[in-house]
């Protein structure tokens, strides 16, 4: 048997009846951070990677004043952001900038990079890949290819 139980500003949690003790009443609370199948330039993900799946969660602090390296990623991935704020460009000049308190799902097999201002910024980025699946590939671009 399997109880469903409300949470405050959230949708229904089910739990098993070993969790539930009538002594000790349930008081949770949970928040969405982030909830998109969309990518910040509006490309739909549509796809996992196939294989063993490999989930990761890191904690990026990038410096400021940083342009990161052109990259992609050949999996769905979500960033939040905890601190500061992060542009992420692609090298045709679509850009968008994230604060402190947004998170925006990450473009899928797309070169982008981030590029910080006067303030450091610290990320947390959710990565759904596959087992000795690279989270962040290289890419070079060549300097006439990219529009400002």
């Amino acid at each position: 048997m399997v109880t469903s139980i409300q949470i405050a500003h959230s949708k229904p949690i089910r739990l098993s009846p070993y969790m539930l003790d009538a002594n000790r009443p349930i008081s949770l609370r949970s928040e969405t951070l982030f909830q998109s199948g969309t990518s910040w330039d509006g490309t739909v993900c549509n796809s996992y990677p196939d294989g063993m799946p490999e989930l990761s969660l890191l904690k990026i602090t990038v410096p400021p004043n940083t342009e990161l390296p052109w990259h992609d990623h050949p999996m769905p991935c979500a960033a939040y952001v905890l601190e500061g704020e992060i542009t992420i460009e692609k090298p045709t000049g679509e850009k968008k900038m994230f604060g402190k308190g947004q998170g925006f799902l990450e473009v899928v097999e797309t070169v982008h990079r981030g590029v910080t201002g006067a303030m450091p910024v610290e990320l947390i980025v959710f990565y759904a890949g596959a087992k000795d699946m690279a989270l962040v590939r290289a890419r070079t671009i060549e300097p006439d290819a990219v529009s400002s």
